[in-house]
């Protein structure tokens, strides 16, 4: 018995560490670093703080300034980078609202530099969770025409949480320079999850891509036929790269014409009840 209790106490200390290992990948000195210097600094937006799971994270708002409101647009950054990263992201967040969506960028977790890149595989839950609260903070302003667009990382993680949503509560995803991560652990079966997909999604990447983006395009249109999604699109945009250096006007045109179509503005009627949560009562659609 004695040596019975003594194996559970070993076992049940090496699981407890090899949770710690696990938490502890997630870098939250880093991310706090990175976002309290961010909410310092930026302009022209509303710095928020939303709670995931009992940790709050870093979003940044910023409203249309279009005479035409069509709804709003959550952006997801790539592994390593923060909610106003200079590529991609800070140029979507700042130009759509000119065209009538408003975004909200959230900061998404990131691991310690020590550990191992294989490590954001173990980040997806609490990337999820706070994918969940982006939409909920949405919804509690009134916005039902949600989009999320993701960016590398950004865009796997996405798939990996519209798979798990019973009831969809975003109405379009455009993924940017999406690819598959085999070295990620616990593994993200992209192509999988796009077979899943129900949603319209816009499957964007460059002619200058990283290679295994541009290797992987036919069987992602692949996964998405196989999954019936007629709402799936591709598109190559010529001369850009992973991170749509000077092609940012070119990125923000393709996006916004194809969301006129997949997602377009929407006059919102909505109840809340005493638990804060929205539901729709007439959704109707309204010219882009």
């Amino acid at each position: 018995m004695r040596n019975i209790a003594t194996l559970s106490i070993v076992c049940f200390l090496t699981l407890g560490h090899a949770l710690s290992v696990v938490a502890d990948s997630v870098d939250r000195d880093w991310e706090k670093q990175t976002t309290e210097k961010l909410a310092e600094n930026v302009k022209g937006s509303e710095v928020i703080w939303l709670d995931a799971k009992g940790e709050d994270f870093l979003a940044l708002f910023t409203s249309q300034t279009n005479e035409t409101a069509h709804g709003a647009v959550i952006l997801l950054h790539a592994m390593g980078g923060h909610a106003d990263w200079p590529q991609t992201i800070s140029p979507l967040r700042t130009r759509l609202p000119e065209h009538g969506w408003t975004t909200l960028s959230i900061q998404m977790p990131v691991i310690a530099p020590e550990n191992q890149i294989e490590d954001y595989g173990s980040t997806l839950q609490q990337a999820e969770a706070r994918i969940k609260a982006a939409v909920r903070s949405l919804r509690e302003r009134k916005f039902l025409n949600i989009v999320v667009i993701g960016h590398s990382f950004g865009a796997a993680t996405t798939l990996a949480y519209l798979a798990k949503e019973e009831k969809q509560k975003v109405v379009a995803l455009v993924a940017l320079g999406l690819q598959e991560y085999p070295f990620v652990k616990p593994a993200i079966d992209i192509l999988g999850l796009i077979e899943k997909s129900k949603i319209p999604v816009l499957d964007i990447y460059g002619s200058r891509d990283f290679r295994n983006v541009i290797n992987q395009a036919p069987d992602r249109r692949l996964a998405a036929k196989k999954g019936n999604n007629r709402q799936y699109a591709q598109l190559e945009i010529e001369g850009a790269d992973h991170y749509y250096n000077r092609m940012e006007d070119v990125l923000v045109k393709r996006i916004r014409g194809w969301l006129d179509k997949a997602a377009p503005g929407m006059s919102i009627m909505v109840d809340e009840d005493f638990d804060g949560n929205l539901e729709n009562n007439d959704d109707k659609p309204s010219a882009p």
